[in-house]
Order: C-alpha cells, then sequence, then structure tokens
C-alpha cells in the first residue's frame, strides 16, 4: 500500500510539471506574438552621423604586441557576454 501512494505521488509531481510547463509554454508564445508587432528598429528622426574612421598608419593608441590586442578583445568579448 505504502508504494501505491508512492505512485500518487509521483503521478501527482508529473501532473503539476506538465501544467506548469505548459503555462510558461503558453506565455512564452503569447510574449512572442506580442513582441512580434512591434516594430524595433525605428528610423532616427534626424539623419544619422557617421562614427566610423578609418585611419591609415600607426594609431597613437595602437598596442605594440599582437598578443595584447588579441588579449583585450577577448576580455571585450567575455565583458560583453557574447
Amino acid at each position: 500500500m505504502r508504494y501505491f501512494y508512492g505512485i500518487i505521488d509521483l503521478m501527482k509531481i508529473c501532473a503539476w510539471f506538465v501544467l506548469f510547463t505548459a503555462i510558461f509554454y503558453l506565455g512564452m508564445t503569447w510574449m512572442d506574438q506580442h513582441l512580434e508587432k512591434t516594430h524595433r528598429y525605428d528610423e532616427p528622426g534626424s539623419g544619422a552621423v557617421k562614427v566610423d574612421q578609418t585611419q591609415t598608419g600607426k594609431n597613437p593608441g595602437a598596442y605594440e604586441r599582437e598578443e595584447d590586442y588579441v588579449l583585450s578583445r577577448f576580455f571585450e568579448f567575455l565583458r560583453d557576454g557574447e
């Protein structure tokens, strides 16, 4: 009889898991449908400004060694979480 109650308890846990998983799934699909309607990338109100500048020659802030540059880029990669 003790095993019977153990099986019933296990079935209750599985039922709660399925119920909460279904609620979570429905919430995620609702959120996806809701956000799909919004336009995320609006055009800027004024003219865009180019901020990229290509420099020739050695930059004043350039790294002396290639390893320093690679290490700096690696830490930037980790910091940004990409």
